[in-house]
Order: C-alpha cells, then sequence, then structure tokens
C-alpha cells in the first residue's frame, strides 16, 4: 500500500472520529528541506549524542535540566555574564535564564553580584560547585563534539563552519533589517 493512501486512509479515520472538522492545510512544507527544521532536530541529536547530555546530567547529585546546563556552559567559557548577555549568547529571552539562574542559584552552582551603578545589572557566576560540575560534563561533552565531527574530512568540517559562520551572519543582518525600532 502506498504511503499517500495510508495517510488518506488515517485522514479519513480521524473525520470521521473527530469532534470539529478536520482541518485541510493548502501550503506544503517539506520539513526535509526546510533548514529550520532540519537545524532543530540536529541540535537535538546532538544533544542525545554519544555522550548524551541528559544521562551526563542524571548521572551528577545535582538535580538540573538541560536549560540549566546551558547556562552554566555559556558561564563556564566566558566567565561571570549579566542575564541579557547569557540570553544573547544562547539565543534566547531573558524570562528562561531568570529561571535557570533561580534553579541554578538554589542549588549552589551559581552565585549573582549586583551592579554598583545600576541596582537592576546582576552579574551572574559560577560558585566552586558550579566550576566542577562544569568541568566534569565538559570533556565528555567536547569527547561527543570530535565524535561528532569525525563524519568529516577536515576540509567538509572548514566549509562547515564557513558556512555556518555566513548563516550566522546573514541571520543577524535579517534580525537588524526586521527591528521596528529603525526609522
Amino acid at each position: 500500500m502506498s504511503e499517500k493512501k495510508i495517510v488518506t486512509e488515517k485522514g479519513e479515520k480521524l473525520r470521521k472520529k473527530a469532534k470539529q472538522p478536520v482541518g485541510k492545510v493548502n501550503s506544503n512544507l517539506d520539513l526535509q528541506t526546510f533548514l529550520p527544521y532540519r537545524m532543530y532536530c540536529l541540535a537535538a541529536q546532538m544533544a542525545h549524542a554519544g555522550n548524551d547530555l541528559p544521562e551526563l546530567l542524571n548521572d551528577t547529585d545535582i538535580v538540573i535540566g538541560e536549560r540549566e546546563w546551558r547556562v552554566i556552559s555559556i558561564l563556564g567559557a566566558y566567565g561571570g555574564l549579566t542575564n541579557g548577555n547569557v540570553a544573547n549568547a544562547l539565543k534566547t529571552d531573558a524570562a528562561t535564564v531568570s529561571r535557570a539562574v533561580k534553579v541554578l542559584k538554589n542549588s549552589n552552582l551559581i552565585d549573582t553580584l549586583n551592579s554598583k551603578k545600576d541596582r537592576r545589572k546582576v552579574l551572574i557566576y559560577l560558585t566552586e560547585s558550579g566550576a566542577k560540575l562544569y568541568d566534569k560534563i565538559t570533556p565528555k561533552r567536547i569527547e561527543t563534539g570530535k565524535m561528532i565531527d569525525n563524519c568529516f574530512t577536515y576540509e567538509e568540517l572548514s566549509n562547515l563552519h564557513h558556512l555556518l559562520n555566513k548563516l550566522d551572519r546573514h541571520l543577524q543582518h535579517m534580525e537588524n533589517e526586521l527591528e521596528d525600532e529603525w526609522e
């Protein structure tokens, strides 16, 4: 039986069971060639590849999730930063970072300092416990990164980084172009 026929039959069964009419889409999106979807899926796969990040986190005595780990990894790589700097580095919103900071601070993995000039500005930094956690997990994630890189030749990896940098610059340009603040 063809895949299209199976999908049609499932759709027909769904229509018969549905309390409301089943919506029919008019646009066709090929997810396998839609770059944002592919990048999202690859990022999720890489988080679980090799030394699986959730597994590594579960193997510690500390209960944190991937969101909190991302904050720790940024602070470990760059040192103390503000919430805004962390959010920018992670390409996420400040509220997500604030929730992670609350969990990490309660776990004694980070601490904060208030600015003398602007009390609203807070510097986030790793505590000794946070640094130990970073040093425990990071070598295994570096090893995973190398395992992932192994599918490429040196030239392919160099080209991939070149293309990713080009995409990053393009997305930053698009973001600036679409900003509503420019007159």
